[in-house]
């Protein structure tokens, strides 16, 4: 995987689907087994991806799980202290009060749309922006793919870590 040619210690969960038992107790939409396991094995962090790959969820060193606003928010300050946010932030009507208000705090600007990917990426493109996702753990980073990308979310989550 990229993370283990990153260095990175990986333990896969999940992974010997049969055409039948994608996302099933498993993955974005039911991170909860991936919870216990981070807390039991003492891990860093854990990524859930739903089966497209198209979603994260984290679940943190506590076996906590963020809210995709979480990290739309921090991943969102990440970009600006590296000088790499153009625009404001998009999100969905779905998100919450605080993600805007977290946002406005450290002078990031938030609109939002109707729920989809495909309006987030429609109103970066209006805007200018990169950067923008939805509560549920679609992503975009638009500088590197025109969807909600698990995989590059994921990574960049990781750099934050590290930095």
């Amino acid at each position: 995987t990229v993370f283990k040619e990153l260095g990175a210690e990986v333990i896969v969960m999940s992974d010997k689907p049969n055409g039948l038992n994608i996302n099933e107790n498993c993955g974005a939409l039911h991170p909860a087994n991936l919870a216990a396991e981070v807390k039991r094995l003492r891990a860093d962090v854990g990524f859930a991806f739903d089966g497209d790959a198209d979603r994260l969820v984290v679940v943190d060193e506590k076996g906590e799980v963020a809210n995709g606003d979480s990290l739309l928010g921090v991943l969102a300050l990440y970009l600006k202290e590296q000088g790499k946010l153009q625009s404001s932030v998009v999100a969905t009507i779905m998100s919450n009060g605080a993600l805007k208000e977290f946002l406005n705090k450290h002078g990031i600007e938030l609109d939002t749309c109707n729920v989809g990917d495909k309006y987030v990426l429609e109103k970066l493109k209006a805007n200018g922006g990169n950067f923008g996702g939805e509560q549920s753990g679609h992503i975009i980073f638009s500088d590197y793919a025109k969807t909600g990308d698990g995989l590059i979310a994921a990574l960049q989550f990781s750099a934050l870590m590290l930095s």
